[in-house]
């Protein structure tokens, strides 16, 4: 019986490489004769539609699809499991037909494309996120389902290797030790200069053509890609809604006056210039850590009144909880980061460089309800980051620094003799007094919490 397209297989790496090297399958991609096809996708009577950055309306074989592809993406998110070879062309043809789908659900079937060895291209041209792409490819690469002569026609055929080969090239220098034997043929070939050929991607214009012009239309054809990838670095989409770029914000060198300590009286610090992020961290940037094997996955899904928070692509933007320390610190670190102290913390909420003082709040030194997401908002759960900006944002341009969820920093405190954290922030929980730029509170490593996240810091290269 032919398999549903809901169907979901089990793609560990050793099933993996089994299907890499089934007999009489070609190492390059499988083309996908799906011309024939696409017109189910399409309204009766309707023409192919031209290469357009406007998707076409959905059809109910497309909501299906979608559908199907959102309960593979919680199988993946739980259990590691990829979609089936079905689903994988249900998904592709969509693409093809010139419909949307999300950010997550693309890449889920570039993955799943890689596993079966069929739609490679086709999965990889519908890529927007470079960075993104670079982490599936380089897993492929390292576990042995992308073989060397497999990588050769991606290059060649996806017009936009030259946006994900450098982070690819990154990402497989970071291979683990027994898997560099793998990787270092890949990075051999991605030094080597290649020559791509275009194609349409995703309902934009194809670029290919170019080669074939005379060089007198050359300089039309290079403004034209400038203005394409213009517009793929500003519309990604996660989910369905569109994913704020993870923004951060300088903060000067200096002497401050901080509390670095519950129930503890102010103190004068001296800090190096440091970076903080503008917004706590977000579930959908949490699930890409997951996703490449470096955070864990908490132990439930679920925030104080949603019971598929961390499933749900709805809450993409929102911020991540549920997340210890240890699992805080990973994820800085898979972001390049690290966590901010809580002297660090209390500058980049307080500090106003106008009048050099710090503020009571992130906002000024008067209460003001409107501002943040606390317990006054009756609201009983986080909200979307960034939802109170600029308003509630402090001097520096720093969001959500009161209320929504508190924030582990890198600050230990000895508590009875166990190593407790200092967190900051308070959340959507808190009163007033718990949410202002001086408050802090200590909590054991392993605590998780419903209204407990994450904010990244770094500090600048010299």
């Amino acid at each position: 019986m032919e398999a549903e397209p809901a169907t979901i297989a089990r793609m560990d790496a050793k099933s993996t490489r089994r299907a890499a090297t089934q007999p009489g399958r070609s190492s390059a991609e499988e083309p996908w004769e799906v011309e024939e096809e696409l017109d189910r996708f399409r309204p009766p009577g309707e023409r192919p539609p031209a290469p357009s950055p406007t998707a076409l309306p959905p059809d109910p074989r497309t909501l299906s699809a979608r559908r199907a592809l959102d309960q593979a993406l919680d199988r993946w998110w739980q259990s590691a499991l990829l979609p089936d070879s079905q689903l994988l062309r249900e998904g592709l043809l969509v693409l093809q037909a010139g419909h949307e789908l999300a950010e997550s659900q693309r890449t889920l079937l570039l993955r799943a494309a890689l596993a079966h060895r069929r739609g490679m291209l086709t999965a990889l041209r519908f890529q927007t996120d470079p960075e993104r792409t670079a982490v599936v490819l380089a897993e492929a690469v390292c576990d042995g389902s992308l073989p060397l002569e497999g990588m050769q026609p991606l290059l060649q055929g996806d017009e936009n290797s030259p946006e994900w080969r450098p982070a690819l090239i990154e990402r497989l220098r970071q291979c683990e030790p027994g898997q560099r034997l793998r990787a270092e043929p890949a990075l051999a070939l991605l030094a080597q200069p290649t020559a791509t050929r275009g194609s349409v991607r995703g309902g934009k214009p194809a670029r290919a053509a170019a080669s074939a012009q005379p060089s007198s239309q050359k300089g039309l054809w290079f403004g034209l890609l400038g203005v394409v990838l213009v517009a793929v670095g500003v519309v990604v989409f996660w989910g369905g809604e569109r994913q704020r770029p993870v923004a951060t914000v300088a903060v000067p060198a200096g002497s401050y006056s901080v509390h670095v300590a519950p129930d503890a009286g102010p103190k004068t610090v001296e800090l190096n210039a440091f970076v903080i992020d503008r917004y706590e961290a977000t579930v959908g940037q949490y699930r890409l850590c997951y996703e490449r094997g470096v955070c864990p996955w908490p132990a439930t899904p679920a925030s104080a009144t949603r019971a598929r928070y961390l499933l749900d692509l709805a809450f993409a933007e929102f911020p991540m909880v549920h997340v210890d320390h240890k699992a805080a610190e990973r994820f800085c670190r898979f972001q390049g980061k690290r966590l901010p102290t809580a002297a660090e913390w209390e500058v980049a909420a307080a500090y106003a460089p106008a009048s050099q003082r710090m503020y009571r709040f992130p906002w000024g030194d008067e209460w003001v309800a409107q501002r943040a997401n606390a317990a006054s908002a009756n609201i009983g759960d986080t909200v979307q980051v960034g939802s109170y900006q600029p308003a509630g944002d402090s001097p520096l341009g720093v969001s959500e620094m009161a209320g929504n969820v508190a924030e582990w920093t890198s600050t230990p405190l000895l508590v009875e003799g166990v190593t407790h954290y200092l967190v900051r922030g308070g959340s959507f929980v808190s009163e007033p007094g718990e949410l202002r730029t001086a408050a802090v509170e200590s909590l054991a490593a392993q605590t998780v919490a419903s209204w407990l996240g994450v904010r990244c810091a770094s500090t600048p290269a010299e």
